[in-house]
């Protein structure tokens, strides 16, 4: 009932955004891509950017205006951020704490978002999103367009392939699971991606359960790329919301390999000339996903290219975990509205919720700590954004949403959840 009466406003708050006598940005700007790169740091990206390691990130950002972003510290839990960035407030507001509960150690669902995240607020002003794979997505919510759960990948192979819960709506679901890529799936021929061919033979004899490592991240990021590309075919959504978790994970494996000096007890030569480009080498590929990304949309697509925190690697003996991450994230972003080549100084996560309504047009709320964005702006982008903060509506709030769909879990899954999250450090 809420939603109801708080669409008239909506609406009406838009409609004074475009008015005023200042020509509102055209239509093509209205619609936005994201691409979420979990854990992408510059202190890592600008060398490989400036070995023209990474030629697509590198004309992205003279497409853009770009800098690092300061996020939570010491928090660094990748699904607290994205919930702060998707919901533009604070954890204690939007609900979500952890990776777990702590009452029952099960994975935290999407019945514990509080706080209305982006596709919340534009469904209600009838504007549609794509999200998959997102932390903290099961069971897949009713939204105005389509969600793709995080739990996808971890059905096995002769799971449901009309599983409810894993995406909505459920007549989805026999498309999404067609979609997968298993770790046995990926063949020696993609894992030298990242492993050197001369030392192949040697690292399936002797690290099988570090090539695994490798295959599954891969085969991850590979079901969602899939899956994205199905859902991006007829440019139907005016949010479309891609999320790559791999980089984090392939660098809590083996970013010890690309910084042994920093260790107290370095791996040997041998896993050192097997294992220490892989970091980097996903990136590489990384890249060219990003690309492909891109090119599902118009070149003038308003973009968003960001992560939630940075990587450190491993800063004591035995540190695992999210005492890996690093406070400093990347963002970027290509607009009509922000000038090409130009830097941020310093942005902080609260910030982005606010400035990625504003690219949508839509203003942000008087309870959203963070600011629009408000340096590198063009004329153009100078007198939109002054609008959207002029008309802040008071709040999103009775826009939250409603608790999942009520889907049982087989408690394997959770468990291989739980045996993931161990293995990355998140959890003991």
């Amino acid at each position: 009932m809420k939603m109801k009466f708080l669409l008239p406003t909506i609406l009406l708050v838009l409609f004074l955004a475009g008015c005023g006598g200042d020509k509102a940005p055209e239509a093509s700007t209205e619609k936005l891509l994201v691409i979420g790169i979990d854990s992408a740091d510059w202190r890592l990206l600008r060398p490989m950017v400036e070995e023209g390691r990474l030629p697509h990130l590198a004309s992205f950002m003279e497409e853009s205006s770009h800098g690092r972003m300061h996020t939570f510290f010491p928090l660094e839990k990748s699904p607290v951020l994205w919930a702060s960035i998707s919901t533009g407030v604070k954890p204690s507001v939007h609900g979500i704490q952890s990776f777990v509960n702590e009452d029952n150690a099960k994975p935290v669902t999407s019945s514990s978002w509080y706080a209305p995240a982006l596709w919340d607020i534009l469904g209600a002003a009838n504007r549609s999103t794509s999200l998959v794979g997102m932390w903290n997505t099961f069971p897949a919510r009713p939204i105005n367009g389509v969600m793709v759960s995080d739990y996808v990948v971890y059905y096995g192979r002769s799971a449901d392939k009309t599983q409810r819960g894993l995406c909505y709506p459920d007549s989805l679901a026999p498309m999404v699971m067609e979609q997968r890529v298993h770790a046995e799936d990926i063949t020696d021929e993609q894992l030298l991606k990242f492993i050197p061919a001369e030392h192949m033979e040697l690292a399936k004899e002797k690290y099988a359960p570090k090539l695994k490592q490798i295959a599954s991240v891969l085969a991850a990021d590979m079901t969602y790329i899939n899956i994205n590309r199905e859902l991006a075919r007829g440019d139907r959504f005016d949010l479309f919301y891609f999320y790559q978790r791999g980089p984090d994970m392939i660098s809590h494996y083996f970013y010890r390999y690309l910084k042994p000096d920093d260790l107290e007890k370095k791996p040997s030569d041998e896993a050192l000339a097997i294992f220490g480009g892989v970091v980097e080498k996903y990136y590489e590929w990384s890249d060219e996903v990003m690309a492909e990304v891109l090119g599902w949309f118009p070149s003038d697509r308003q973009t968003v290219v960001l992560s939630d925190h940075g990587f450190y690697g491993p800063r004591g003996p035995g540190t695992k975990g999210t005492a890996e991450h690093s406070e400093w994230g990347i963002f970027l972003v290509r607009s009509p509205l922000y000038e090409a080549g130009a830097q941020f100084s310093q942005i902080e996560l609260l910030d982005i919720c606010p400035t990625m309504l504003a690219l949508l047009g839509m203003p942000p709320a008087a309870d959203m700590p963070g600011k629009i964005l408000d340096l590198n702006l063009t004329a153009e982008g100078q007198k939109h954004m002054e609008r959207m903060e002029e008309h802040r509506v008071p709040s999103y709030m009775p826009l939250r949403p409603a608790a999942g769909p009520d889907v049982e879990v087989d408690e394997s899954v959770n468990e291989e959840i739980r045996k993931q999250l161990r293995s990355l450090g998140y959890i003991n």
